[in-house]
């Protein structure tokens, strides 16, 4: 039922658009992803229509966290973990869509919207040399794309007709918990003629939920069950090795 509104809402957008002067109207067939147990990933339908010419730039980014990034280094034959940047801040995942012909015509108009993965802000110490980051930046890139957190490449926007477009926005199984902000652009000669945001709510259910609301809540409680689980489980397995495997 909500993909049939979505769809319905758009067509009279899209049909009437010399009537209405909205460049740009979206919508998603879900807002939120409920993540359990048995959680595999999750996939939701973005609609859109526009009236003006020009091109569609779509972008999924994720909640903001800090990452740490080691250089992997060898010595007598082991390798170890050397030299280390800290990056704050920065988006803990990023999608791209996009109607252009490559990724550099966004680059080139639009960088500090942050449209393109080469032209996300990460922060880091700015007493090391800019060649120094940029190592470590297209490490943590490489990091976050091996496990699908970040998109290898900007996905294709298909239309229906002229006016009409979908994508899919895949989630994978790790996801992070917070909220993911969906953005549509719609750009003609460097310009942006509309611009809209969707939030998506990414929560934790069921057995998990419960636990780690506990955790927060009563963390002195949680902290002093947890030692006892941990005591009485090592208790109760010294006391079957000792009765009936030592023997």
């Amino acid at each position: 039922m909500k993909f049939c509104r979505l769809l319905i809402t758009l067509l009279f957008f899209g049909g009437y658009q010399t009537s209405y002067a909205v460049p740009l109207v979206s919508g998603i067939s879900s807002n939120e992803i409920n993540v359990d147990t048995e959680f595999k990933g999750a996939q939701i339908l973005l609609f859109g229509a526009k009236s003006d010419a020009g091109n569609i730039v779509i972008t999924v980014r994720g909640p903001r966290k800090d990452f740490i990034v080691s250089k992997k280094q060898q010595l007598l034959g082991i390798w170890y973990n050397g030299e280390r940047i800290s990056f704050k801040n920065s988006y803990s995942f990023y999608s791209l869509f996009s109607t252009f012909n490559n990724g550099q015509t966004i680059e080139e108009n639009l960088s500090d919207f942050e449209l393109g993965k080469n032209n996300i802000k990460f922060e880091s110490s700015p007493n090391l040399a800019p060649a120094k980051i940029n190592e470590f930046r297209i490490q943590l890139v490489e990091l976050l794309e091996n496990k699908n957190f970040f998109a290898k490449g900007t996905k294709k926007i298909d239309f229906l007709d002229e006016t009409l477009f979908k994508v899919m926005i895949d989630f994978p199984k790790n996801i992070l918990l917070g909220t993911y902000i969906v953005e549509i652009y719609l750009i003609n000669n460097g310009t942006i003629l509309s611009y809209q945001s969707i939030p998506i709510f990414v929560n934790q259910v069921g057995m998990s939920a419960k636990i780690s609301e506990f955790a927060y809540n009563q963390a002195v409680l949680y902290g002093l069950l947890a030692v006892f689980i941990a005591i009485f489980v090592g208790y109760l397995t010294n006391y079957f090795f000792v009765k009936f495997i030592k023997k």
